[in-house]
């Protein structure tokens, strides 16, 4: 019996535990209805979405954090919706990935400067990280 509580326990110690995404209440969320009509902007194939997890894992994994001297900046960088993705499928078997900071939308000064805020992922068909630039 101890034996199996610390088993049930060692999963809180693991590299990361994931938090589930935050729903709105029930009454509220009855409240909005799906749009008549709607525009798509993005559409991905299974081995784009496969491709884009692994370079989003690797470029912002679980738990980790920014880091640096300017506070503000920290917490703007530790922000999901800040970046713009893009992604180009080459061929089936090669995948460019890059993710940018907007600045702006954290309400940044102009004038703000930030080395090496970008990345480049090339992942191939297989989901494995080729090159990082």
């Amino acid at each position: 019996m101890a034996a199996c509580a610390l088993l049930q326990g060692c999963g809180y110690f693991g590299y990361y535990k994931y938090e589930r995404p935050e729903r709105v209440p029930r009454e509220q969320g009855e409240r909005i209805r799906d749009p008549l009509t709607f525009e798509t902007t993005n559409e991905l194939d299974g081995p784009t979405l496969a491709a884009f997890q692994v370079a989003l894992a690797d470029f912002m994994p679980p738990g980790a954090k920014a880091t640096g001297n300017d506070e503000r900046l920290v917490r703007c960088l530790n922000r999901r919706d800040v970046y713009d993705v893009r992604i180009q499928k080459v061929n089936d078997d090669l995948y460019v990935i890059h993710f940018a900071p907007n600045l702006g939308r954290c309400d940044m000064p102009p004038e703000a400067v930030l080395l090496d805020g970008d990345a480049t992922y090339l992942i191939d068909g297989r989901g494995r990280i080729l090159d990082i630039r």
